[in-house]
């Protein structure tokens, strides 16, 4: 329920913020000039992008919609899906790399013991490979920290990074498209999208937790049985 009204008020809180600059969108000379302005910034826009949706993974606290969003309104819908997908690759593959390296120790800087432990029994979980992308694809899961805690396990790098991006997409495609919505001034589809990501995100929140227990029960169950 915490988790619930969290996201109801985050996402009032969102609209607030960024509703003058909507606002402004809605102008088409305005939009004109957005887009002039990044076509101006060239690579550097890019590599900024990137280094936001990085960081916004590595520093688990920070939310990456707002990331998807500016991408999508400032490159489109596939130039700003390509940036935040590369950004979530190089992200897990740092991550996973400083993980091995380290070890929990690392993992303890970001999160506390007590949080890591609620979600450890997941790195030790048969089917691996299925429960990252099922908790990865599902909205509302804490996919940052996930990175650290499936970081500690023994799945492959490569099979890591290409699940947990793959399993990512659907949401960046649709913060992606929204943001391409908004400066091409196409309202309809706009709204449409906002009310299923936040639809879906409900559905996150609400079931998200569900699943988790599940995977935890199922690990219990086989743990009895061994």
């Amino acid at each position: 329920m915490f988790l619930l009204i969290f996201f109801v008020f985050f996402t009032v809180i969102l609209c607030v913020f960024f509703w003058p600059f909507f606002r402004k969108l809605r102008e088409e000379e305005y939009r004109q000039w957005f887009s002039g302005w990044i076509t101006k910034l060239g690579i550097k826009g890019v590599l900024i992008l990137l280094g936001m949706q990085m960081l916004q993974i590595v520093v688990a606290v920070i939310p990456g919609g707002p990331v998807e969003l500016l991408a999508g309104a400032a490159y489109g819908c596939p130039g700003g899906l390509a940036i935040c997908l590369t950004g979530c690759a190089a992200a897990t593959t740092l991550i996973f790399f400083l993980v091995k390296k380290f070890g929990s120790p690392f993992v303890d800087l970001f999160f506390s013991r007590k949080k890591i432990k609620k979600y450890a029994f997941l790195k030790d979980t048969r089917r691996l490979s299925l429960v990252v992308f099922v908790l990865f694809l599902i909205p509302g899961t804490p996919k940052d920290i996930l990175t650290y805690v499936f970081s500690l396990s023994d799945i492959g790098f490569a099979r890591f990074v290409l699940i947990s991006c793959l399993a990512r997409t659907p949401a960046i495609f649709s913060s992606t498209l929204m943001g391409a919505s908004v400066i091409e001034g196409r309202w309809r589809l706009l709204l449409l999208i906002f009310l299923l990501i936040a639809a879906t995100g409900l559905l996150g929140l609400l079931f998200g937790g569900r699943i988790i227990a599940f995977f935890r029960d199922k690990k219990q169950t086989q743990k009895e049985e061994a």
